[in-house]
């Protein structure tokens, strides 16, 4: 039994010894890159944030009109997008407007009064008529929108443009690593490991100002490419 006891341990320290071993040996030498694949499509969704705002004495007279407006307004877009298009609130604020005091004298208190409300009503539409969305902008104007954010235009499936980019930042990291080895004098063996970086993203297209879109001339909206990019964070070993 002590024969067997004394040969588990010898085993054991033997085990041990080669995980030291290979804990001491200086891990594989890489090359790490950055592959980048960018591809090109055509945009088949628009997003757009539409807004009504209402300043009343009160805050119920102010609500009450807001209220109105978006009703209105939801209605109109509604029926614009069709069944494809989606419309919803995006956001709603009641807000109480200050006196502004022209002067202020040093021994009276400033003491904000509240003089009115404010009510403005968010909506956010998505649509699939890219190409008609200036058309849109008219007809929310046309129905009581005081107020046009961001426009957004993007691809309802992003997953065949972001596999193509894939594959295009996969050669391009590669070709890096090559390229690196060769003037290095060292061969490319492996890869260590591969992660992505980032995902494809919408192209944005800023309103300036309402005057644009309440112009009697049709609003010229012109959605262009939208870019789907992807970065390729990848580690090739090497000898």
């Amino acid at each position: 039994m002590r024969f067997r006891w004394v040969v588990a341990a010898s085993l054991w320290g033997m085990v041990a010894g080669a995980y030291a071993v290979r804990a001491d040996e200086p891990p594989p030498r890489n090359i790490t890159v950055v592959g980048v694949g960018r591809e090109q499509g055509t945009p088949d969704v628009a997003r757009l944030n539409f807004g009504v705002e209402h300043t009343a004495p009160t805050a119920q007279a102010a609500s009450q009109a807001a209220a109105k407006s978006a009703t209105a307004l939801l209605e109109a877009l509604r029926k614009y997008v069709g069944e494809d298009g989606k419309v919803q609130t995006g956001g709603y604020n009641l807000m109480p407007v200050y006196q502004q005091e022209t002067e202020r004298l040093p021994d009276r208190p400033h003491r904000p009064e509240i003089v009115g409300y404010t009510a403005s009503n968010q909506i956010d539409v998505e649509t699939r008529k890219v190409d008609a969305v200036g058309a849109l902008i008219d007809a929310a104007v046309a129905a009581g929108a005081a107020r046009i954010g961001d426009i957004a235009f993007s691809l309802k499936d992003t997953a065949p443009a972001r596999n193509r980019a894939l594959k295009t930042a996969g050669a391009d990291a590669a070709a890096q690593a090559a390229a690196i080895a060769e003037a290095l004098q060292v061969r490319v063996v492996r890869v260590l490991e591969a992660t992505t970086e980032s995902a494809p993203g919408p192209v944005f297209y800023k309103r300036a100002t309402m005057a644009m879109a309440a112009d009697s001339i049709a609003t010229p909206i012109e959605p262009g490419d939208v870019t789907t990019e992807v970065r390729l964070r990848v580690s090739y070993g090497i000898e």
